[in-house]
């Protein structure tokens, strides 16, 4: 025996004494394999959340094409880089940017601000237009309306930038929606822009006052969407066929009474071509001007750049002439709404 153990029990201890030996060499093999596993774990774990972070950056360049297709920008055909060019190069052009402030400004826009391009409500606008008829300043307003127009608009236009002179274009809704670029272009040339209505349909506009009403809001909200503003308004109606008289006056006076009421002003004029009557050529439009003219000096033209308009166009450099020559100021509706 060995220390008070039988030969049975001496076999059966060094037996557990070995298995004991054996489990614990086991469990060092599989703690090691665990944490070699572990580690092997945690270096694919860095290595995948690698390739996920680059797949991550490559999904911020995956965009979709118009048909709804799944597309990366690798595979981006030249066409469509190139209109992602030309859009950039408007941007740069349009836009000047603030660094100090990380604001970007259409610097056209500034310029209209600093001169107060926009137009802006004045409670005593429809007196002081009142006042515009009675003055004896040598002053012409002058104004079209009907537009704008594909052809007749453009060249009315160029007249006014050669001579550089500013007119006021009582402009119809439905025309807006229909050349949005033109009467952008009346706005940063400088011109006023007002409101003649939507349609210029008189059974419609003169139904009641609040269809004369909603003639005016149609009109304005083409105006805000063809200038990109929806803070812009004109706060300057023409009525079709002038403010009063006529088949409608009952319910022009009650619009006009609407108008007042919302602060929007409105005007007629005191002089005209005749270029909406029986006046075709550019001769008859320069004589009905002198005639209507008479002795006033304060002076609003009625003119119109509809499409079938010619003989205004015609008959344009000669009337500006005629008014510089007469030693008269060319306004716009700014004067009043600044």
């Amino acid at each position: 025996m060995l220390y008070g153990m039988d030969d049975d029990d001496y076999n059966e201890e060094f037996g557990l004494e070995k298995i004991n030996k054996l489990n614990s060499k086991k469990i060092s093999l599989i703690v090691a394999i665990a944490l070699v596993g572990i580690v092997v774990i945690y270096i694919s774990f860095r290595i995948s959340y690698g390739i996920l972070s680059k797949d991550s950056q490559n999904e911020s360049k995956i965009v979709n094409n118009k048909d709804n297709t799944i597309i990366s920008e690798t595979e981006i055909n030249s066409e469509q880089k190139d209109i992602r060019k030309s859009k950039k190069d408007k941007q740069k052009k349009e836009y000047k940017v603030y660094e100090g402030n990380h604001m970007q400004i259409a610097t056209h826009n500034m310029d209209k601000i600093k001169t107060k391009f926009v137009p802006q409500p004045n409670e005593n606008a429809q007196q002081l237009i009142k006042d515009i008829y009675a003055s004896d300043e040598k002053q012409v307003y002058l104004t079209f309306d009907d537009g704008p127009s594909k052809d007749i608009t453009p060249q009315i236009l160029d007249i006014l930038k050669a001579n550089e002179v500013p007119a006021t274009f009582f402009v119809l809704g439905a025309r807006v929606e229909l050349y949005p670029q033109i009467l952008k272009r009346e706005y940063e040339e400088g011109h006023y822009i007002a409101n003649h209505g939507y349609s210029h349909k008189y059974s419609q506009i003169y139904e009641n006052k609040d269809n004369t009403f909603k003639e005016y809001a149609d009109c304005e909200t083409a105006i805000k969407n063809a200038l990109g503003n929806p803070d812009f308004n004109t706060y300057l109606f023409r009525f079709p066929g002038g403010s009063s008289g006529g088949h409608y006056e009952g319910v022009k006076s009650e619009a006009r009474q609407l108008f007042r009421e919302y602060g929007i002003a409105y005007t007629n004029w005191n002089c005209l071509t005749g270029d909406a009557e029986n006046k075709t050529t550019k001769e008859a439009c320069i004589q009905e001007m002198i005639d209507t003219k008479a002795e006033q000096n304060s002076i609003i033209l009625l003119m119109h750049d509809a499409n079938d308009k010619n003989q205004t166009l015609e008959a344009l450099p000669e009337i500006i002439q005629y008014f510089k020559n007469e030693g008269y100021t060319f306004k716009n509706f700014y004067e009043i709404f600044k």
